[in-house]
């Protein structure tokens, strides 16, 4: 590279020089040409003989003229055969160039020249000067301009993943440098590409809502289950006021723009979410913010669930505990006739039974609470499993004069667990008497395909209206109260059957006609 700009920068010199100098020899050349045009119209010659008297003059009279003895160039003259002399004019600032000759007859012969002083003939040149100096630097900066361009295009063309510089030794290390460097910043780029894209997926597949805040409570980044919960489309750059206006959260919100960490409950499109705040600190700068929203809606409904299952538990059990109680009151204190003491014994015998099915429903449901419920599936004949139930039930569809059937393959089997199949059997027919009217009928049909097991239990009964159906399964939870207290159901019933089919995979379907029956179909999926 040394070379080539020193190749280019002598060329531009040389070229310079010769531009400069072919110009200034021109114009001198026709300069001084004609200065000895101008001369020779101008020479003024004159005869003079050796007393001075001047005999002949081209330009003047010589009898007007004075004796030119005392000319120094005549004088001269005459003494060595020739002289020469120059005066100056000061007033016409102009220089008189004199050579005389002495010739044969002794008379001299004198020449003068008159031409312009130095400094009107440097001024006279000076336009022309300016005028070489400025064409000559116009064609140096194009031929420098077309120069630098063809110096440095290899530099500009050059491509870094296959660099060619010809000529450019100098520049090597410096590409060696680059194409390191160069390395070094592409696995930067993948790493953090690879980190960015790690934390988008974490982020993107979080049920938790996460936003990313600056110091001024614009949002940075927010993954979708945040802007699921929040309800927005894209929180890009918004302020956290324009997706929540919700007072506690924007309070918690500011304080943690102010370095104070802080959680607060928000209830947001039916669900309920505990939300985190915690400041981002660059050293002790503040750079930010991270809230975290945790879905707790679950959390809450088993709270909402337990709160009301205590409540009914105490109610529950308080009403056969209050009657045994009564009764037993009675009969301990004398108050009871005889007669009315063996009614009564009959009675505490019902409640107490009524207490027992209680508590066992709860013992079974708390089972099914945990998640670690031993399946001890077996496989066994279904069909078998609800006839016997039916038997078991049968005085009581007798009392009621209800029709109990049994359809399906006498032969059909299931993997399942039996007591907790025998339960459910008990539950639904038992409700299916219970709730059925006077005369009335109950099917229990099963059936099969390659993926499934169905048990349908319908009856002819009472049937539930469509704002109750969706709340049959809750714990204690009763359609007609006053007909569930003369039949003496606990309400746990139906809860128990929806705990079985879902630990062995399946799903109940209900279906009602109000006034004209149930149907009650539970589906086990064949492993």
């Amino acid at each position: 590279m040394n070379k080539r700009i020193f190749r280019y920068m002598g060329l531009l010199i040389i070229l310079t020089v010769v531009v400069f100098a072919a110009l200034w020899g021109t114009i001198l050349t026709g300069q001084f040409g004609a200065q000895i045009k101008e001369g020779l119209q101008t020479l003024r010659v004159s005869v003079i003989d050796p007393s001075g008297t001047v005999l002949f003059d081209n330009m003047a009279d010589p009898k007007t003229m004075e004796s030119h003895l005392s000319r120094p160039e005549v004088a001269e003259a005459l003494l060595t055969g020739k002289g020469e002399d120059e005066r100056l004019s000061d007033t016409l600032d102009e220089k008189t160039y004199y050579y005389a000759m002495r010739l044969e007859g002794g008379n001299i012969l004198r020449l003068a020249l008159t031409t312009d002083s130095l400094a009107v003939l440097l001024f006279r040149f000076v336009p022309v000067l300016l005028l070489c100096l400025i064409l000559a630097a116009g064609l140096s900066f194009v031929v420098a301009r077309r120069l630098t361009r063809k110096l440095v295009a290899p530099i500009n063309n050059l491509d870094l993943d296959a660099p060619d510089l010809s000529g450019y030794d100098e520049l090597l290390p410096l590409l060696e440098k680059i194409g390191t460097q160069k390395q070094e910043l592409s696995l930067q780029l993948a790493e953090i590409e690879s980190r960015a894209a790690t934390i988008t997926a974490i982020t993107g597949n979080m049920r938790e809502g996460l936003l990313l805040l600056n110091g001024e409570g614009r949002v940075l980044l927010a993954n979708d289950s945040a802007l699921r919960i929040l309800g927005a489309r894209d929180a890009d750059r918004k302020h956290l006021i324009e997706l929540c206006r919700d007072p506690a959260f924007l309070e918690r919100a500011s304080a943690c723009l102010a370095g104070e960490k802080g959680e607060t409950s928000l209830r947001l499109d039916g669900g309920f979410y505990s939300v985190f705040f915690n400041p981002v600190l660059d050293g002790e700068a503040l750079d930010g913010a991270v809230v975290l929203f945790i879905d707790v809606t679950e959390r809450y409904a088993s709270e909402r669930q337990r709160k009301e299952f205590s409540a009914n538990v105490s109610h529950e059990l308080k009403t056969p505990l209050t009657a045994i109680a009564a009764l037993s009151e009675l009969i301990a204190d004398g108050t009871a006739k005889d007669a009315d003491v063996r009614p009564f014994a009959g009675k505490i015998q019902k409640q107490a039974r009524r207490l027992i099915d209680m508590i066992e429903d709860i013992i079974r449901l708390s089972e099914f609470d945990e998640e670690d419920v031993p399946r001890e599936f077996t496989r066994f004949n279904l069909y078998s499993a609800a006839e016997a139930v039916i038997d078991s039930l049968e005085e009581k569809a007798a009392e009621r004069n209800v029709e109990v059937k049994l359809l399906g393959a006498p032969h059909m089997s299931v993997t399942a667990n039996l007591r907790m199949t025998d339960e459910l059997l008990y539950n639904l027919v038992d409700n299916a008497i219970k709730y059925n009217r006077e005369g009335g009928s109950v099917t229990v049909e099963l059936t099969e395909d390659a993926q499934a097991v169905r048990i349908c239990v319908r009856d002819t009964g009472i049937g539930i209206s469509r704002e109750h159906l969706g709340r049959i399964f809750e714990r204690f939870y009763r359609v007609d109260k006053s007909r569930s207290k003369k039949t003496g159901g606990t309400g746990l019933g139906l809860s128990i059957v929806k705990h079985v089919v879902e630990l062995h995979g399946g799903h109940v379907e209900v279906e009602s006609d109000e006034g004209k029956g149930t149907s009650f179909t539970c589906i086990f999926k064949k492993p």
